[in-house]
């Protein structure tokens, strides 16, 4: 599955914007965070717990207190195209809970968070396609170098491959998984009841 499929659009705020616009807002559209955007590119994030740590926990006043003055710089960010596996694995390396998506353009499109992903990722997946490239080793004896994993949660066999490689182009952006891939493995996986 991708990003795009479940990230939620994205509901910025200014950099000038004063935190108690932003923390109405957090509360009037029920989310928990906010990229900071100018001309639809993102400075960073606002989250309710930057509001609640680095601005009401100090004693700062929430009406002169700007979004800039408490966002974390730089918001880590993935494609609208990525796997929700890379999304998880990028807020499992950087221990985030959000990522603001974005488009080829750099511009911000969504936001997609551990929650968002949890259900997902929580639904028994009995197979997975492993796509592989094969390398030559210094013998010249060929080894199989994984270039993705695409677990699939329903369907016969044959529905697993298809929607799997459909994942992988997308992912990839190619029209043909053969393009990056000398082949693939489908694998049966254990799921615990």
């Amino acid at each position: 599955m991708l990003v795009k499929q479940i990230m939620h659009p994205a509901i910025c705020v200014g950099p000038q914007d004063s935190l108690i616009a932003a923390a109405r807002k957090l509360r009037d559209k029920k989310v928990g965070c906010l990229p900071v955007c100018v001309g639809g590119r993102a400075l960073g994030m606002l989250t309710d717990r930057d509001i609640a740590v680095r601005a009401t926990a100090q004693g700062r006043n929430l009406n002169d207190t700007t979004a800039r003055e408490v966002m974390t710089v730089g918001a880590l960010s993935c494609s609208p195209d990525d796997t929700l596996e890379r999304a998880v694995h990028l807020m499992q390396q950087f221990h985030v809970r959000r990522l603001v998506v974005l488009s080829r353009e750099g511009q911000v499109v969504g936001v997609i968070s551990a929650s968002d992903i949890g259900g997902f990722l929580s639904q028994p997946r009995p197979l997975e396609v492993v796509f592989y490239k094969e390398l030559l080793d210094d013998s010249g004896h060929a080894h199989r170098s994984e270039l993705m994993r695409v677990p699939i949660a329903r369907g016969s066999r044959e529905e697993a491959v298809s929607a799997a490689i459909r994942e992988f182009e997308q992912s990839r952006h190619v029209s043909q998984w053969r393009i990056v891939a000398d082949g693939y493995e489908l694998v049966s996986v254990v799921v615990d009841p």
